[in-house]
């Protein structure tokens, strides 16, 4: 009797086991981030990161993406005296559905984000903080290898999306620094090339 209670209990850890494994297989995380990003096109840069989190699930074919930009500068504007920075940081989370039956390939999907920005005015002295929410939706392509033990990946996308806060909260900063280019519309456009993830 005791042998058939263990040798049960040994079948059911065996059946627990492997079905954790294989649960293990058909999800992923991974961590993406722009090479760029520790470099800068702009002399005025002063710090500048973009980066992505991801959790693939293979089975269902389907990828949750929580993302950040953010970009600090000092500016020397013509009449004044001394430098004074600018603050662009957007937070958004992503749902991406695969074309394929797993997490490569095309994918379509939307994403809701929130913008803040912080700067001067323009044609005015005074400095202004604004915060929005927005939506959007995207397509892009997964280069990947999902069922290895861990992989490089990469791809580009496009992103389109709008503002639900009011006209008057768009177009209104000095800078032209690339996040405020990005985030300071009431339509905005991101088109991503360089960046680079590893899923594990």
């Amino acid at each position: 009797m005791i042998k058939k209670i263990l040798t049960l209990g040994l079948i059911f850890s065996s059946i627990s086991f492997a079905t954790e494994i294989k649960s293990k297989q058909q999800t992923s995380i991974g961590v993406e981030i722009n090479p760029l990003s520790f470099t800068s096109f702009n002399k005025d840069s002063d710090t500048i990161f973009s980066g992505e989190l991801s959790y693939f699930d293979n089975h269902n074919a389907t990828e949750m993406a929580l993302s950040l930009a953010y970009e600090k500068t000092d500016t020397d504007f013509i009449g004044y005296s001394h430098y004074f920075g600018s603050k662009a940081m957007n937070i958004a989370l992503h749902y991406r559905k695969f074309v394929s039956k797993r997490t490569k390939g095309f994918y379509y999907g939307g994403f809701g984000s929130y913008t803040y920005l912080d700067g001067k005015l323009k044609d005015d002295p005074q400095f202004a903080t604004v915060r929005k929410l927005g939506v959007g939706a995207e397509i892009g392509v997964r280069l990947m290898k999902p069922y290895s033990d861990w992989s490089f990946y990469w791809g580009p996308a496009l992103r389109m999306g709008a503002y639900l806060n009011s006209s008057s909260n768009n177009d209104i900063f000095e800078s032209n620094s690339l996040g405020m280019a990005l985030y300071d519309k009431n339509v905005f456009i991101d088109i991503d090339f360089m960046r680079i993830g590893l899923r594990f």
